[in-house]
């Protein structure tokens, strides 16, 4: 199933909405002059996720039924061509408000060494561990523009 894909300039996560939405030529032309823009995937106004595209780094915000961003994945260029997943992040809220209770960060190392934070913050409380993880699905390829289908994929395994 192809998705609809919607350009704009950027996504204002604090109002849950696009900020100058743009034509596909403006963004093509931001692409191949490296220049920021973001990806809305599904809906302009109720987007199941959003790609914030620069260059030599990428960011997909997955957003809940409330437009809160639950899931981010940081994407970046580790060699010319080649992405790696170096964090993910999974957020949880308090109830229908925007107020996270807690969070947890998966920060990966392309050696295989995976940091987690995992983050409370009422009260406030930090816990951090190290493990190590098959990290061959973190790896992707710069997209082409348009081609935006392996960066939004949730599982990664």
């Amino acid at each position: 199933m192809k998705r609809s894909i919607f350009y704009c300039k950027s996504w204002f996560r604090a109002k849950k909405r696009p900020t100058e939405v743009w034509t596909e030529e403006q963004a093509k032309s931001a692409h191949a002059k490296k220049q920021p823009y973001a990806v809305l995937v599904d809906s302009i106004e109720r987007p199941f996720c959003f790609l914030d595209v620069a260059d030599k780094v990428v960011g997909v915000g997955f957003l809940d039924e409330h437009l809160r961003e639950s899931l981010t994945y940081a994407f970046q260029e580790v060699e010319p061509g080649k992405l790696f997943l170096t964090m993910a992040t999974h957020r949880e809220f308090d109830g229908e408000t925007d107020k996270v209770t807690n969070g947890i960060s998966y920060i990966f190392k392309q050696d295989g060494t995976v940091h987690l934070r995992r983050e409370f913050f009422n009260p406030h409380r930090l816990e951090t561990s190290f493990t190590s993880s098959d990290v061959t699905t973190n790896y992707s390829t710069v997209p082409e523009f348009g081609e935006y289908d392996d960066l939004i994929r949730i599982e990664r395994s």
